[in-house]
């Protein structure tokens, strides 16, 4: 596809301050849904448009005279491509002073509380109950166990830890990371629960992990398990990612070392998915599977339906297919966590012929 990227520059450009005709938004959504690099002209356009500095160039008034001069200049010079595009920007404004070219903010809906969800990081430790982690404490000692906690992440110490299982359970919207007894660390993804002892006191190391975890086992002389939802992975290396999101299918991802699931080893680079009948394994993309550590779910060409299948774990709302045709529909791009839902969904909406409405926690698709 030969694509003129300046033109999907100006288009996006137009499609912010709704003036882009029928035939040019058909055009532009049809282009950045069939090239990717148009997708991140599209994409990187809109977001430039919503950084502090771009907005308050914007909101500036300018000699129509200067304007034009400023698109002449060399646009191949550092630096001059953002300029550029600010430029462009500040036309159309001359024309249409009464349009705001940002991407507007999204009307925000505050989660909503729910008796039925625990919206805390909850420890649960054997035989001293439940230890509330979302509250904002540095350190808490229960017993013999001193552990320092500091809002997304803990350590502990104990001298004589008692014998039993700890549970340590990430409700939605929330990720968390541990470092264990041997100086294993466990980041854990929203709606994850990790079990294990606060010692390995034993000739094995055993967690257990429901849900999405990354891994990265210290070395030790002790062999180190994960135990799975119908299976248990035996670790010959140091980094890697389990998913256990969908019971019937359950994946892990080999980013360094290797992992032994029944006769099966992987390594790095491999990803073994396995259902109640049959293993596969197949490559994967590094920086997609793991995105989540960095508040990202990257998705290339993947249904609707299974993009949507993300927003109750990190965003807390249910989402219900008005429109179940609508789930066919295939896209690329990135869902961001830190970011209320409605930007992820206003991207995929402007991607697709698609729309949505929220009422209280439940997101429409029609």
């Amino acid at each position: 596809m030969n694509t003129d990227y300046e033109l999907i520059h100006r288009l996006t450009l137009e499609e912010l301050a709704e003036v882009i005709s029928d035939e040019d938004l058909v055009y532009l959504k049809t282009t950045i849904r069939e090239d990717p690099e148009a997708f991140n002209v599209w994409f990187e356009t809109r977001n430039i448009l919503n950084e502090p500095d771009v907005k308050e160039f914007l909101e500036r008034s300018r000699p129509v005279e200067m304007i034009f001069q400023a698109t002449l200049k060399d646009k191949k010079r550092p630096g001059s491509w953002k300029f550029y595009l600010l430029s462009i920007a500040a036309i159309i404004m001359v024309g249409l002073c009464f349009f705001h070219f940002y991407y507007p903010p999204a009307t925000r809906f505050p989660v909503p509380n729910n008796a039925l969800a625990n919206k805390d990081i909850r420890l649960e430790l054997p035989g001293s109950g439940n230890i509330n982690l979302s509250d904002n404490h540095d350190s808490v000692k229960v017993n013999d166990i001193t552990i320092h906690h500091n809002g997304d992440s803990m350590t502990y110490v104990s001298a004589t830890a008692p014998a039993g299982i700890a549970t340590l359970t990430i409700p939605q919207g929330k990720d968390y990371k541990i470092t264990l007894s041997d100086g294993s660390t466990v980041w854990l993804n929203s709606i994850t629960t990790l079990q294990f002892p606060l010692s390995f006191t034993g000739n094995t190391r055993e967690i257990s992990i429901n849900g999405e975890a990354y891994i990265e086992v210290a070395k030790s002389t002790k062999p180190f398990f994960v135990k799975l939802p119908g299976k248990m992975l035996q670790v010959l290396g140091t980094s890697f990612n389990v998913n256990t999101y969908d019971s019937n299918k359950v994946q892990v991802a080999l980013v360094n070392g290797a992992v032994k699931v029944q006769d099966r080893i992987l390594h790095p680079g491999q990803q073994l998915t396995y259902t109640s009948d049959q293993m596969d394994i197949t490559t994967f993309d590094e920086s997609a599977l793991l995105g989540w550590r960095q508040g990202l779910y990257i998705f290339n060409n993947t249904s609707l339906s299974d993009i949507m299948k993300v927003i109750p774990r990190w965003f807390d709302k249910q989402v219900i297919m008005d429109n179940p045709a609508k789930g066919k529909s295939r896209f690329t791009g990135v869902i961001y966590k830190n970011e209320p839902v409605e930007h992820s969904l206003d991207i995929l909406k402007a991607t697709n012929d698609f729309d949505y409405y929220i009422q209280g926690d439940i997101i429409h698709i029609k």
